[in-house]
């Protein structure tokens, strides 16, 4: 017979198991971004080739600074557009760690074809396609006691799945606003321990000139994912197009995932090279992770003729 020791590691084991699994499966949701606005193709293939730019993107986001193996985030966006066909081409790369022992990697192509609507007005249409990663490295797991690293009741092991994925969007767009929409993971109709649910994505951007030097980009965004919202409103103010900052916020819809959120962002542009942080300040009183949350925004134009 197993001793009442013996039988409580056991127990113990298999409650780290399902923290564990239980975990991944709540963070297994698409990458909250706070500058993304800048980049969408991550989240909308309808946004390739929104300019006749190569740009070149790079994100990277500290989250909860001060807890052990937080979340952190990298994303990579590269996207040309080709007047000839009308067609936007992009690759997206992205990776999420959640903690000690969860990763998951996504990559993929887009594809946008545009349609002019008229002279000032851009409806683009957005198809990607790619592979997600996903992993549990179970070895990773600390142990209090020593002694448990030697049972046989724990899984040593790494877990890997390599799935397809897909997304499709809609974007249009003028000189002055862009509204858009899209839905990712579209071969998943529910979230797994190594899979993505199906995500809505919604937004609406403006940008509005105050004077000869200042602008505002008022901005909207909605997430739907398995019961879970995620609105954000905010705004910017550009100075002469070279520097930039403002503040957005996200309420709280009793989501200990994704609490109550004030973003502070500040940036500039210049020669085409663009640079942006932000900070993620936590609120309410139910949010018991730490208060913080770091970006930075790395991108760049190589310049192409044309007159788009």
């Amino acid at each position: 017979m197993l001793s009442i020791e013996m039988m409580g590691k056991r127990l113990y084991i298999l409650l780290a198991l399902v923290l564990a699994s239980s975990a991944f499966t709540a963070n297994a949701q698409d990458l909250l971004l706070s500058q993304e606005i800048f980049s969408r193709v991550n989240k909308n293939p309808a946004a390739t080739g929104n300019s006749n730019d190569i740009d070149i993107f790079l994100h990277g986001r500290i989250q909860w600074l001060g807890l052990d193996n937080g979340p952190k985030t990298s994303v990579l966006n590269v996207t040309n557009y080709v007047e000839k066909i009308k067609s936007g081409f992009g690759l997206s790369f992205s990776y999420d760690c959640f903690g000690v022992a969860h990763t998951s990697t996504n990559a993929k192509l887009a594809y946008s074809f545009q349609l002019d609507l008229s002279e000032r007005c851009v409806l683009s249409l957005g198809l990607g396609s790619g592979v997600n990663i996903a992993g549990i490295d179970y070895t990773q797991n600390t142990f209090d006691d020593a002694r448990d690293y030697g049972s046989n009741d724990y899984p040593w092991e790494k877990k890997m799945e390599l799935s397809p994925d897909f997304d499709f969007g809609v974007e249009l767009s003028n000189p002055l606003w862009t509204v858009g929409a899209s839905m990712t993971h579209l071969l998943n109709s529910e979230t797994t321990t190594f899979r993505t649910g199906r995500h809505i994505y919604a937004y609406w951007t403006s940008l509005f000139p105050v004077s000869d030097n200042f602008s505002l980009s008022p901005t909207v965004s909605f997430m739907y994912h398995d019961r879970t919202n995620v609105i954000e409103v905010g705004s910017l103010a550009f100075y002469k197009c070279l520097f930039w900052g403002g503040v957005s916020w996200r309420p709280d819809f009793h989501d200990k995932m994704n609490p109550s959120m004030l973003v502070f962002t500040l940036g500039f542009e210049k020669s085409r090279f663009r640079f942006g942080y932000s900070y993620d300040l936590g609120l309410g009183s139910e949010n018991l992770l730490p208060k913080s949350s770091h970006e930075i925004l790395l991108s760049y134009g190589i310049a192409k003729k044309g007159k788009r």
